[in-house]
């Protein structure tokens, strides 16, 4: 079963806006060499959204090849339907996900029972286990919110649904209310960069499903959490929160350009090019957070 720090690695481009393979490697290399306890691939901070079947695919063969299964692999999908979403799930089963992190279809509201109904289909489907993905903060998956009563029924029919990516605005007082209703081994993961991490683990979290650059913050937390050390973890996070919110306290395309430019800094990429449309950046930003991630000294600084 997942749990701890599992962080969504950003796809590297070159400055031509094309994938860059070594780039991404060298991504998922310092995250891995950094003790983090899973990786994913192909969700929001993936630019996924932004990319091609093709191009999807791409990325995790070479995340798969790579990583050779040394720590679990959490792939994303975003299908339009479920029957793209099964044909999805089938194409990604020989890469061997350890959850496959599945958005509900967004494009029309067809209500809430009718994405309860989707991923009882899709669980009961799927080899891979399917990580339900909560996104309201989104603004096409606003509307596919669902409640915690209709978020615990698709495991009760579905028990290969095991886990629940849980983000945006509310997302402790979700969980909190999710929890005494699942069945034992479903698991909720928080993500939003971590803003809401320590309310996230008090509401039931079994981890956190962060971005990239800067995960020793999140792991130091983990490690004390799990011990029960509330002091030293609201310590942890205090210490990092100045980092925390200028990377994804300002959007997520802007988290964006600012992992990507903290990256590129370090050598493990050599372009932080962002996929259009994106929001505007000013690099004149950058000595000022760069400040930040040096003060604290960071893997990533050095």
């Amino acid at each position: 079963m997942l749990s701890g720090i599992a962080p969504i690695l950003f796809t590297p481009f070159d400055a031509n806006g094309d994938i860059d393979a070594d780039g991404l490697r060298n991504v998922l290399r310092f995250e891995v060499e950094g003790g983090v306890h899973a990786i994913g691939i192909n969700g929001f901070a993936s630019e996924a959204y932004k990319m091609t079947d093709d191009e999807r695919l791409e990325n995790v063969q070479i995340v798969a090849s790579e990583l050779a299964k040394a720590v679990p692999l959490v792939i994303g999908m975003a299908p339009t339907s479920l029957e793209t979403a099964i044909k999805q799930a089938r194409q990604l089963a020989p890469y061997h996900p350890a959850a496959l992190m599945t958005l509900p279809p967004p494009t029309m509201d067809n209500g809430p029972q009718s994405l309860v109904d989707f991923y009882v289909a899709l669980g009961n489907a799927s080899d891979a286990p399917i990580m339900i993905q909560q996104a309201p903060h989104i603004p096409m998956y606003r509307h596919t919110e669902l409640p915690a009563d209709s978020l615990a029924e698709i495991t009760q029919r579905a028990p290969n649904v095991r886990y629940y990516k849980i983000e945006g605005p509310g997302s402790a007082a979700t969980m909190k209310e999710l929890a005494p209703l699942l069945p034992d081994g479903a698991r909720m993961f928080g993500g939003g960069g971590g803003i809401t991490v320590l309310d996230e683990l008090r509401s039931g979290a079994a981890g956190l499903i962060p971005g990239v650059g800067f995960n020793e913050i999140f792991l130091a937390a983990w490690r004390q959490w799990t011990r029960a050390e509330t002091d030293a973890v609201i310590r942890i996070i205090n210490e990092g929160d100045a980092l925390i919110k200028a990377v994804s306290g300002l959007g997520h395309e802007y988290s964006l350009h600012i992992r990507k430019h903290l990256m590129k800094r370090y050598g493990a990429i050599r372009s932080a090019y962002v996929r259009q449309p994106t929001v505007a950046f000013d690099e004149c930003d950058l000595p000022e957070f760069f400040a930040i991630v040096d003060r604290l000294d960071m893997r990533v600084s050095r």
